[in-house]
């Protein structure tokens, strides 16, 4: 299928119209677009819009920034004030680059409760925002409200897409510094722990190894659409958005430090860096969260003999996992094994098309399963 067909199809059955729109008028169309969620960040959120005002003048007038000012139906009235106050201030400031502001926290414009969140918010931003680009190579751009852009953050990343011809990816990441030192030394300690586990997952054969963080996120409108757009969730937006574009070409990893997000103890949602750092102030440690050695060697033993069994037969396969380890193959028939492996197997033509059956099978989520069951079990 065309991408016109693809898009067309997406605007009438995915795609967020109404009631939100973006209040300023733009004729032109832009190359790229940041879109920014904003949930009563206004002690934050022009400091972001301040970094990327130093990017690349050139790319910046090709680039609209898209934010979200948002809350739900239900958000207490200090919420409300602050995003009142930043929709004031936004109407107030003037930059250098096209802005569109999205009101998504008046009365009437709020994001319903059953979705509300920063899922949600991206997509919004986004999906408005798709009416605006040039092409499918149009790159979106997606980072938080309290995140500090790198002078060289646009530069590099439509350098690396244009370069490579690659189609989404994730940039280098460093948390701010902490509000005192053992905050500060404990998100070190995390991001060492996002880092390592991504590596290593990566190491196992797997495609799924890179850190999923929603202000790290960068792909080109053709992905955006075939991956059916950004998931309404309340939470790990970005770790599904993410599993669904290395499921449909791979998300590559720039290492260049270009990200810097907030090291806030923020616990909106169970996950993510405030929802650790507030886990931290608690008196969890950090060193508890990676997952063990064994876990790690049982993936790598598991990718590569499943990979590598594109004409073998199920009963075969799974006498030769029992043997290494009894409790990966009840896992494995737990995750549906028996039902899927035939189609697999006759669905690809080739070993390397059934390479990524595998992989789109055996995903993200499911690597993650197995990491915690064999990181704890006896």
């Amino acid at each position: 299928m065309s991408f016109v067909k693809n898009i067309n199809k997406y605007m009438k059955t995915r795609c967020i119209t109404k009631p939100w729109k973006i209040h300023q008028k733009y004729k032109n169309k832009f190359n790229h677009t940041i879109v920014i969620p904003s949930l009563a960040e206004n002690n934050f959120l022009f400091k972001t819009l301040d970094s990327i005002e130093k990017n690349n003048p050139k790319i910046l007038k090709e680039t609209i920034i898209i934010i979200v000012v948002n809350n739900s139906k239900k958000t207490n009235f200090n919420i409300r004030n602050n995003n009142y106050q930043t929709l004031k201030l936004l109407h107030q400031t003037n930059y250098s680059y096209p802005i569109g502001i999205i009101d998504a926290t008046s009365n009437g414009y709020e994001l319903p409760s059953k979705y509300a969140g920063v899922g949600l918010a991206r997509k919004i931003g986004i999906d408005l925002a798709i009416p605006l680009l040039k092409n499918e190579h149009s790159l979106i751009f997606s980072t938080d409200a309290d995140t500090i852009l790198n002078k060289d953050y646009l530069q590099t990343i439509v350098d690396h897409f244009n370069k490579n011809n690659i189609e989404s990816a994730v940039v280098g990441f460093k948390h701010q510094k902490a509000e005192n030192k053992y905050l500060d030394k404990e998100i070190l300690n995390y991001e060492k722990f996002l880092i390592k586990t991504a590596n290593k997952i990566k190491s196992a054969g797997s495609p799924y190894g890179y850190v999923a963080m929603g202000s790290t996120m960068v792909c080109n409108l053709k992905s955006y659409i075939a991956v059916g757009g950004m998931p309404k969730r309340k939470a790990a937006e970005d770790f599904y958005f993410l599993q669904e574009l290395a499921k449909y070409r791979g998300v590559q990893n720039i290492n260049n430090i270009l990200v810097y997000p907030s090291s806030r103890s923020v616990s909106r949602v169970h996950l993510g860096t405030g929802f650790r750092m507030e886990q931290v102030k608690k008196g969890i440690n950090i060193n508890n969260l990676y997952f063990s050695d064994d876990a790690f060697k049982l993936l790598s033993f598991w990718i590569n003999k499943g990979t590598n069994s594109w004409q073998k037969d199920i009963l075969e396969l799974m006498s030769l996992i029992e043997k290494k380890n009894k409790d990966l193959n009840t896992f494995l028939i737990n995750e549906g094994i028996n039902n899927i492996w035939l189609g697999l197997q006759a669905s690809s033509p080739t070993k390397e098309h059934f390479i990524k059956q595998f992989h789109r099978w055996f995903d993200g989520l499911k690597t993650i399963r197995l990491l915690k069951l064999f990181s704890y079990i006896d």
